[in-house]
């Protein structure tokens, strides 16, 4: 009964994980993405508080069925990405879209430093929250940060650095 449990739990699981492939997160390519758009987008660096218990869990038995993203409200303090670099001081409510895959999560710690790339849509400042990590960056080091500034002041833009 334990090795058919076993084998059960390996085949579950072996096939979820191969349903979710993520390509790793890179904020030059996140960076890219947003400009070749035809959204308005910012980026900013700071502080993102926002109520943790709001953030989606899917339970077991429900991983098959689509869900829809789950908004959050936030509080983003920081800088945001100018002509000088992230110097302009940012202070504003935004809202985190939170995407799940089957049983995979976007998601963040309140009280946590984040590179955000925030999306203007119908007055609000949208930062999307995948389970493959991009758009929203975690400690950014001052070197991905200035990776991000040189892209956006027309400079080198490659993608795939290491941080």
């Amino acid at each position: 009964m334990k090795r058919a449990l076993a084998l059960l739990l390996t085949l579950t699981l072996g096939s979820q994980a191969q349903a979710l492939s993520c390509i790793a997160p890179d904020p030059i390519r996140d960076f890219k993405e947003a400009h070749a758009s035809e959204d308005r987008w910012s980026a900013v660096v700071g502080r993102l508080d926002f109520d943790e218990s709001r953030l989606p869990v899917v339970p077991l038995d429900q991983q098959a069925e689509p869900k829809a993203p789950t908004e959050l409200r936030a509080q983003m303090v920081g800088r945001f990405l100018g002509p000088e670099g992230f110097v302009q001081p940012f202070q504003g409510n935004v809202t985190l879209r939170v995407s799940c895959y089957l049983a995979w999560c976007g998601g963040a710690q309140s009280g946590g430093r984040y590179l955000a790339f925030l999306r203007h849509e119908d007055g609000k400042r949208i930062v999307q929250v995948e389970p493959c990590g991009q758009w929203l960056y975690r400690d950014p080091a001052p070197a991905l940060l200035d990776a991000v500034h040189a892209c956006f002041a027309g400079g080198p833009c490659a993608e795939g650095g290491q941080f």
